[in-house]
């Protein structure tokens, strides 16, 4: 089987994983185990799996922006379930991005660990990447271990790979749609608090749909997991209100983990 077919199955096999678009916590799960099998060196999936869980809890008809549409439209039940339509329209394009980050995420973490070495493999995933989960694996086998900077780095090119290639595009696209001034302000300006953040510090977004802004946002999230430390970052993924699936075990899944 040539190499591009087995990145397909991967692929394949990481569509299979993610279940439905709106399968939040059980990808949260999945990303978890992604980064215990790189034993920590791969962090992009651990702060991932926060902002989707954020983003659960806020961007929801049910969540924090439903409330405030809710509170905003009190007046009229059909202006309110008219916003909260266009809510509900802009979370369900949130969730398919979510999904298909995942599916890249984990593919390309498989791909990489079982062939990133061989002959061709610079033809079936983007070089940057290749060269950053070879690193990450290699640290994980304990033959170069990445420090703070290295760790910085790999976050950084999975990001900008995620972001400008997957979720910038799908963002766009839905905040298009929206005919309501209010909401598309609500939506474009998010405040952001993940659970490991210092109770004091949050995010005030400018826009949302600025895809530099995600990512020098996504870039201060990892610079204060690093600060807050990983321990707590691992813990603090169980605090949402929409938690990871503790149905999943991370050490039962394709991943071959010696760190379980």
């Amino acid at each position: 089987m040539t190499l591009a077919r087995v990145y397909e199955a991967l692929r394949a096999e990481a569509a299979a994983l993610a279940g439905e678009p709106s399968a939040i916590p059980r990808r949260a799960a999945l990303l978890h185990a992604v980064y215990l099998d790189s034993r920590g060196n791969h962090a992009f999936p651990q702060v991932a799996l926060h902002g989707a869980l954020w983003a659960a809890g806020f961007f929801q008809t049910t969540g924090t922006l439903g409330r405030l549409v809710s509170w905003r439209y009190f007046y009229s039940g059909t202006e309110r379930r008219r916003r909260h339509a266009m809510l509900h329209g802009f979370w369900l394009g949130f969730q398919e991005a979510n999904r298909a980050v995942f599916v890249d995420t984990w593919a390309n973490y498989r791909f990489t660990k079982l062939h990133g070495r061989e002959p061709g493999s610079r033809d079936v995933v983007r070089v940057e990447i290749l060269d950053a989960l070879n690193a990450v694996h290699a640290a994980a086998r304990g033959e170069a271990p990445l420090d703070r900077a290295g760790r910085r780095r790999v976050f950084e090119v999975a990001l900008r790979f995620e972001q400008e290639a997957t979720v910038g595009p799908r963002v766009k696209e839905e905040v298009a749609r929206f005919d309501c001034p209010i909401l598309r302000r609500l939506v474009l300006k998010p405040v952001v608090r993940f659970r490991y953040f210092p109770r004091w510090r949050r995010f005030w977004f400018s826009d949302f749909s600025d895809t530099e802004e995600r990512i020098a946002r996504a870039m201060q999230s990892y610079d204060l997991a690093e600060r807050a430390g990983w321990p707590r970052v691992e813990a603090a993924r169980l605090e949402y209100a929409h938690p990871p699936d503790a149905t999943i075990d991370p050490c039962a899944t394709p991943l071959s983990s010696s760190s379980c």
